[in-house]
């Protein structure tokens, strides 16, 4: 018989990578809103996270084996300035599924629950985040490890695609501004391991199938700063990167303070679940084979 997951917030950028990736399953993908023209092999029902009776009733209808927690509120200056809704989505909304369910409960998690002084960072580092959006992710780590059934938590870092939905995807902005001759400010003190949406739904499809358990880093295999992501972007699309201009954080004047050296180290995973990690020219590629030329 075939495992029943319920995806929540299954038609954001990792959602949708998740639902092309997902084989074996009986899914049901939730979300506050659907897409039009959303089709596949699965159910789709709205739901709000952060309403408990709706929490209940969609766990009572469908019976899911798994609930994989895609949900969450990623605008960091939006937690940061709505610090009460960052809290209800991310925390609230986690702990809403665990008062109630009784299966695996797989969590996705962030480099942002760290300061950023040191990264990149493995599963042994100790928190310690610096804006609301980290506090959030860190606190539903915390509710999930203390969870009485199987649980699973995967944190992760610059989650990437080119989504047709999605106004938050990086590539598709910087793919979008060069492409229409428009110059743009990156920052270069920012450091990360950027993580392909669909390399990720791999590891998580893994998770699900073997039910692993337990909490685990995940990233791309190169630790870059911003500027270089966009420089590799216009690289990869044939597009020009003297258009990018370097800039620091600082001089943004973002509402949240952002930790500046993060990242994950991804060794406990690769060798418990022998999975790999994707250089990043080789995942950009892959986008590009798929959009239109």
């Amino acid at each position: 018989m075939k495992k029943k997951v319920l995806i929540t917030g299954a038609f954001g950028q990792l959602g949708n990578a998740v639902l092309k990736r997902f084989q074996d399953v009986e899914i049901l993908a939730t979300d506050i809103f659907i897409p039009p023209l959303s089709s596949g092999s699965f159910s789709m029902e709205i739901l709000d996270v952060t309403k408990p009776e709706d929490v209940v009733k969609v766990l009572k209808r469908f019976q899911p084996d798994v609930v994989l927690n895609l949900a969450a509120m990623t605008n960091v200056d939006g937690c940061e300035a709505n610090p009460e809704v960052a809290e209800k989505i991310n925390s609230g909304g986690v702990r809403n599924f665990l008062e109630v369910f009784g299966g695996m409960f797989i969590q996705i998690s962030s480099d942002y629950v760290f300061n950023g002084k040191a990264g990149p960072y493995d599963e042994e580092d100790i928190p310690d985040p610096i804006n609301v959006y980290g506090r959030t992710k860190l606190d539903s780590d915390k509710f999930v490890m203390q969870y009485q059934n199987s649980w699973c938590i995967v944190r992760t870092n610059v989650v990437f695609d080119y989504s047709k939905y999605s106004d938050a995807s990086f590539v598709k902005w910087v793919i979008n501004s060069l492409q229409n001759n428009k110059q743009i400010r990156v920052v270069h003190d920012q450091w990360n391991n950027p993580t392909w949406t669909y390399a990720l739904a791999d590891i998580l499809g893994v998770i699900v199938e073997k039910e692993s358990v337990g909490l685990y880093h995940y990233g791309g295999a190169e630790q870059i700063n911003r500027l270089e992501f966009a420089k590799t972007i216009a690289k990869v699309f044939h597009l020009d990167d003297s258009l990018i201009t370097p800039i620091t954080t600082a001089s943004l004047n973002q509402i949240a303070p952002r930790p500046l050296k993060c990242g994950l180290k991804t060794h406990l995973i690769k060798s418990k679940l022998q999975v790999t990690t994707l250089p990043l020219e080789v995942s950009l590629k892959d986008i590009k084979s798929k959009l239109p030329s």
